[in-house]
């Protein structure tokens, strides 16, 4: 897959493409992709995905809207879908005053060679929301593309987005949010520097620095940690520490049978399930017993997933 960035950057082959945010490349997102990968199949075209980086309504609104992955990892997605072509500009209000028509003459076609162009329901772009699929549909007869509105992905009669899934890890139900996404979600982090609670009560953690913007509700978590390409059983808290009065967010990871040195190692942690909420406990023996039994559960859930 090749990436581009300069907007000014052409692409020599024709393209199937289709314009999006495709934060975290969800299933809604893949029905769009399939279909631009089908059309460049049949009809001998690139395949191109055109992205913006950052959120549109950032730029636009100051409104910050958490991602569900980097940007880089956005990209990395894409390429796991086999895309050809990716072109992830960035977003600017110069970009944003800039016509739907002369995006479409200069960008669209001028630079990307456009000659299929995939968008989904309710799609709009350019100045004032002023390109539509009808606008698409228009001027592709004059410049020789074509347009098609791919319906939106239902899963249990929900329409998928970004939005739901973040709404379901806001809530702490990782499971349907990975329904939603199609994978696990994850995040990644360097494994830091703590202060050894864990290990003087037996559990050892790894503590992980991220720079994800959206992490699931604090809680604690049968996950699945990947540490030099290899993967292992563990259970992750997401929380503050109450029973040791700590008032810092972190991400602590047990990893079953595993006790290597591995800071600053690069960690990805995917979550396949939430057991229960973060409690305050009379003190650490407590919080040992109920780990305990935590850790029990936590593998049940595992074995079965």
């Amino acid at each position: 897959m090749k990436v581009i960035f300069d907007p000014e950057q052409p692409i020599e082959n024709p393209t199937s493409a289709t314009i999006g945010n495709f934060d975290g490349v969800h299933m809604g997102h893949k029905k769009i992709i399939d279909s631009v990968k089908k059309e460049a199949l049949e009809k001998g075209l690139s395949s191109c995905v055109i992205t913006f980086h950052p959120h549109p309504q950032k730029v636009l609104q100051n409104i910050n809207i958490p991602l569900l992955v980097p940007i880089r990892e956005r990209l990395k997605l894409l390429e796991r879908e086999g895309i050809d072509y990716v072109a992830c500009y960035t977003f600017t209000k110069e970009l944003s005053e800039i016509s739907a028509k002369d995006f479409i003459t200069n960008t669209l076609v001028g630079k990307l060679n456009l000659k299929h162009l995939i968008v989904g329901p309710d799609f709009a772009f350019g100045r004032k929301r002023e390109g539509n699929a009808e606008l698409l549909r228009v001027m592709g007869e004059k410049l020789g593309f074509e347009t098609r509105v791919v319906g939106p992905e239902l899963i249990e009669d929900q329409i998928v987005s970004s939005t739901s899934i973040r709404n379901f890890l806001r809530e702490g139900n990782v499971q349907e949010a990975s329904k939603f996404l199609g994978y696990d979600f994850y995040i990644e982090g360097s494994v830091i520097e703590g202060e050894r609670r864990g290990r003087q009560i037996g559990f050892p953690t790894l503590n992980l620095d991220t720079d994800w913007d959206i992490l699931p509700r604090v809680g604690v978590y049968a996950t699945r940690a990947y540490i030099d390409e290899e993967k292992k059983e563990s259970i992750t808290n997401v929380g503050y520490r109450p029973t040791f009065g700590s008032d810092e967010l972190l991400i602590e990871t047990h990893v079953f049978d595993f006790d290597r040195d591995v800071y600053g190692k690069r960690v990805r942690v995917e979550f396949v399930e939430r057991v229960r909420d973060e409690q305050k406990f009379d003190g650490p023996d407590a919080l040992v017993d109920q780990i305990k039994k935590d850790v029990v559960k936590v593998k049940d859930i595992l074995a079965a997933s």
